[in-house]
């Protein structure tokens, strides 16, 4: 049996299929202040 991964979409972290990347609640506050200084 072959193992295989799934790739993140927001991280692009090899995750096993059945794991949950938990990028989305590392990094929620950093895309927030990202928005933040993007206002020109």
């Amino acid at each position: 049996m072959k193992h295989y991964y799934v790739t993140c979409l927001n991280c692009g972290a090899n995750l096993d299929p059945d794991e949950k990347c938990d990028c989305k609640e590392k990094y929620s506050n950093i895309k927030e202040e990202k928005e933040d200084g993007n206002n020109d």
